[in-house]
Parts: C-alpha cells; sequence; structure tokens
C-alpha cells in the first residue's frame, strides 16, 4: 500500500470494531447457508482481507419454528451448525452477519413460486391478497425471532432487508402500499412496519448488537419512494435503533432481482449519491454500493465523505483477494469483475445446478470446496 488508505481504517459501530471498511454484502448465490460449499465460499473472501460478511438473503421463517421446514428440532441444529463457522471466519479478523428478508411468500417467506402457496402484499395485487394487522404483528414477530436466533448462531450482527421491492420495502412505498389502517395511508403509516421490525428485533437482542438496516432509497416508478421520504425514514430507523445503513435501490425497473445490480455500461458508484444524500440525515454509519470496483472509486467515495463504509459485492465473487492486494499495493493484478450478472444465474437460470460455475471471470467461485 503506497499510502494509508482511509478504506483500511477501523470502523466502529455501536461498541464493535470493524477492521476496514469493506463490506461484503448479501448475494443470493444459491450456494445455501450450513454446507460445506458455503462455508468455502465465505471463508475464502474473509481471508481474502473483507472487514465484514453479510451472508444471503434469508427468510425469517427458516429458522424462527422448533420445526423447520419439516425438520425436528431446526432451529438447535442451525444454531449448532453457525456457531462453528461464525468463529472460524472471526478467526480471520472479519465480521460476520446475516440479512433477514421476507419475499411475500405466506408462510413460507421465500419469494418462490410453490405450488398452492398463497402470495401476500401490503395490498392486494395481481396474485397477491392484503395481508391481515395480526399477519402483519406475526411476521414482524418473526423477523424478531429469527435475529435471536442469529444471535445464538454467533453471527456478529444482522440485517434488516427493506429495499428491492420485497415485502419491508413495499410497506414502505407508496406505489405498493395502499392501506389505510396505522401499516398504510401517509409517510408516517407506511414507515411503521420497518419501524416496528427494527424495535422488536432491538428488544430481542439488546442494545450492545448491531442492527443493520438495508433501505431502498429512490424508486424510479410512478407513486414510488422518493429520496425526500427515505431521508426522513432513515432519520426515524435510527430514532428506533439501527446502528448503521446499507442504502440501495427500491423496487428495480422490470421488478428482476438482478436490476438492482448495475450492468456493464452504468457508472461506477452507481447508487453513491443516494448513500450520500441519506448520510447528511444521520450520524450513524452508511454504506454505498453500486459497481464500486475499482480502489481509487472506493477511496474517494470515503475520503469525500459521501458514505463511511463500501459495500462491494460482485468484485469480491471475481477476485475474492481484492482487499488484501489493493493493501498491498498490487492493485495490477486483482481480476475485474466484468458487471455481466452472470452470478445471477443460479437464481434465475433453469439450466444452471448446483456447483456449476457462477462466475465468468473465476471459475473457482462457488466451487472453492469442489477444487481445494
Amino acid at each position: 500500500m503506497e499510502k494509508e488508505m482511509k478504506l483500511f481504517e477501523p470502523l466502529m459501530i455501536n461498541g464493535m470494531t470493524f477492521k476496514n471498511r469493506i463490506v461484503m454484502p448479501a448475494m443470493q448465490l444459491q450456494l445455501g447457508l450450513t454446507n460445506r460449499r458455503a462455508r468455502a465460499f465465505y471463508l475464502t473472501r474473509a481471508n481474502g482481507g473483507v472487514g465484514a460478511i453479510i451472508m444471503c438473503a434469508t427468510s425469517v421463517d427458516l429458522f424462527t419454528e422448533d420445526s423447520v421446514w419439516g425438520r425436528p428440532n431446526g432451529v438447535a441444529l442451525f444454531v449448532e451448525k453457525m456457531r462453528s463457522f461464525t468463529d472460524e471466519i472471526r478467526q480471520t479478523g472479519a465480521k460476520i452477519g446475516i440479512q433477514l428478508w421476507h419475499g411475500n411468500q405466506w408462510p413460507a417467506g421465500t419469494g418462490e413460486t410453490i405450488r398452492g402457496a398463497e402470495q401476500v402484499a401490503p395490498s392486494a395485487k395481481d396474485d397477491r391478497r392484503a395481508l391481515t394487522t395480526s399477519e402483519i404483528e406475526r411476521i414482524i414477530g418473526k423477523f424478531a425471532r429469527a435475529a435471536g436466533t442469529a444471535q445464538s448462531a454467533g453471527f456478529d450482527f444482522v440485517e434488516i432487508h427493506g429495499a428491492h421491492g420485497y415485502l419491508v420495502c413495499q410497506f414502505f412505498s407508496g406505489a405498493d402500499n395502499q392501506r389505510t389502517d396505522r401499516y398504510g395511508g401517509d409517510l408516517e403509516g407506511r414507515m411503521r412496519f420497518g419501524l416496528a421490525i427494527v424495535g422488536a428485533v432491538r428488544q430481542r437482542v439488546g442494545e450492545k448488537f448491531p442492527i443493520i438496516y438495508r433501505l431502498g432509497a429512490e424508486e424510479k416508478r410512478p407513486g414510488g419512494i422518493t429520496l425526500r421520504q427515505s431521508r426522513a425514514f432513515a432519520k426515524q430507523l435510527q430514532k428506533a435503533g439501527v446502528d448503521a445503513l446499507d442504502i440501495s435501490i427500491g423496487s428495480p425497473e422490470g421488478s428482476k432481482a438482478m436490476n438492482a445490480s448495475p450492468g456493464p455500461k452504468a457508472k461506477t458508484g452507481t447508487y453513491v449519491p443516494l448513500a450520500e444524500a441519506i448520510k447528511k440525515e444521520v450520524t450513524v454509519p452508511v454504506m454505498a454500493v453500486g459497481r464500486i470496483n475499482r480502489p481509487e472509486v472506493a477511496e474517494a467515495i470515503l475520503t469525500e465523505g459521501r458514505a463511511d463504509w463500501i459495500g462491494i459485492a460482485r468484485q469480491l465473487v471475481a477476485d475474492p483477494q481484492w482487499p488484501l492486494k489493493v493493501s498491498e499495493g498490487r492493485s495490477q493484478e486483482i481480476v475485474a469483475c466484468k458487471s455481466c450478472n452472470t452470478c445471477f444465474q443460479p437464481l434465475l437460470g433453469t439450466l444452471w445446478k448446483f456447483g456449476d460455475p457462477i462466475c465468468k471471470v473465476n471459475p473457482e467461485a462457488g466451487r472453492e470446496v469442489d477444487l481445494a
């Protein structure tokens, strides 16, 4: 490293020190959570020098009941398996969290089409019916129980997924939420669901356990989330107990998950202006994301005060040693991500099968355990 970079300065969040300001955000790569393949994938990135890892978006229904997807003692098994893994990650110096998510499926919460399963939403739309108040309150409780389970499993923090057009984001968006009860109507009503989740999670995990909120700060559609609204929401989220904010977009154009990830023609730092605007409203750390794949871009975001930490996702799929190479002055050796979104094929592709490559420039990505 030719000079000291802000990128490698420690960051304190609710009393917890992160060794640097590089975060691997949650990505759904269909690798799972507790199997050998997932463990090898995440451990490779931790050994590559990343400061924190957020594991993939995980349904709050996955580990909130005693019988998980029909498996007796599912919660206890999850906690037992994950504790050894989270300890192993921490031995590298990295912190590890998990993203808690609800994708509209009731009660599965996976967002996938399951024959005979009922689809739900804040308001009735297409094939989804409106949630009842009691169902909303049950989902809030599920987020709290899931966070408690994650804490027991040894995770350092949790992230609540309130972006990309999923259920929590829909409650905040005027384009999706036309309710007339306390969970809808004006901006205050549309913020209530997200704030209630934060409050319930905080009560469950205690004051010293970091809570991050991924906020969908803007939508390019009629009635959608505006930056003015999300700036107001960010201030309320901080008051409710959020310790850091991860700023992305709301419902992507075309309603496809991969549209939240900028393509090769997009500007680097695509969503940084959103993070910069939110940072002006809060005092908690703010994460910037969106095609941040070059060290000089990441460093400029920090030194210019536009954000406090940097989310680098697909670039860490392409080159898990990106942080080490930058810190050691070997940036010329970085394997560049092409922003081709091939890594979304496990989620969207019908021909992809478990163990197939997920990256055009890194054939080992997701297959580290096979190629060891």
